[in-house]
Formats: structure tokens, sequence, C-alpha cells
């Protein structure tokens, strides 16, 4: 069963592998953020995505009938959620763009202005499949500098 996930402690990610074996990280959320496949919550489908964390963390899990019960039940919980759902959307819009648009270098300083947390945070070898460059050249861009 799908489920929305509220992070109340530690760092997550969504992250699918290749047939090679290959990890690609599509999204890293912290505390007070929400982590989900939202294709399989809406489709009510096994999703093709895998989350887990990457710190020891603590969550909050909502079945999609909950989420929607306090949804209309409170307005103001349905009004933040929407809101936070057009931001992930513009987020991933953004990302799409940049990722077929910036260089190596210049997806890093993006992610390291916009995510200073899971620059931090995040082992550098995750963070790499993220902005889908190699380790070493992250390496390289790190010690840059």
């Amino acid at each position: 069963m799908p489920y929305h996930c509220f992070i109340t402690k530690g760092l997550l990610r969504t992250y699918a592998v290749d047939e090679k074996g290959n990890e690609h990280i599509i999204r890293f959320a912290m505390e007070d953020w929400w982590i989900s496949d939202r294709e399989s919550l809406l489709n009510e489908t096994p999703s093709k995505f895998n989350i887990d964390a990457i710190e020891d963390s603590e969550v909050l899990l909502f079945d999609k009938t909950t989420m929607d019960r306090l949804m209309a039940e409170l307005p103001a919980f349905g009004k933040m959620i929407n809101e936070i759902l057009n931001k992930s959307f513009i987020t991933s819009q953004n990302r799409i763009y940049e990722s077929i648009s910036n260089t190596a270098e210049e997806k890093y300083h993006t992610f390291v202005e916009r995510y200073p947390a899971f620059a931090l945070r995040a082992p550098q070898a995750m963070i790499a499949s993220y902005l889908g460059i190699k380790p070493e050249t992250l390496s390289r861009l790190r010690n840059k500098k």
C-alpha cells in the first residue's frame, strides 16, 4: 500500500535502480518535508521507486484514505498540501531543465546553494547520483572551490 510520508527526523531519498544495478536518486527529503511516489499514490499501483532512510529517521505515514479525509475536513491542511505540491512540481520542472542544460559544475553549485543541508548530510556518491555525474567528477568539483 502506498503512503504519504512526513519526515519528523532524519534524511530520506527516493531512487530507482536500472537494469545494470546503478542507483539514480530522484529526490532527497529531510525534517518537515513530505516524500512519496505521487504516481503510485494516485493510481494505487506499486511504485517503481524505492524510498529509504540515509540517516536514522522518524516518519509519519498516511494512507490515501486518511490523507483525503484530512484534506476534506481541514481546509487549511488541504491548502497547505496543495501549496507543497505546486512547489514540488516547480522544483521538478527546474531540476529537469537544469539537468539537461547545465554543466556538472553548475549543477553542483546550484545544489549546494539550494540545499546546503543535503550537501553536508548526504554521502558524496549519493549527491553525485542525484546530480547525474560520476563521484570522481563531484570530488574534483568539491576540491576545486
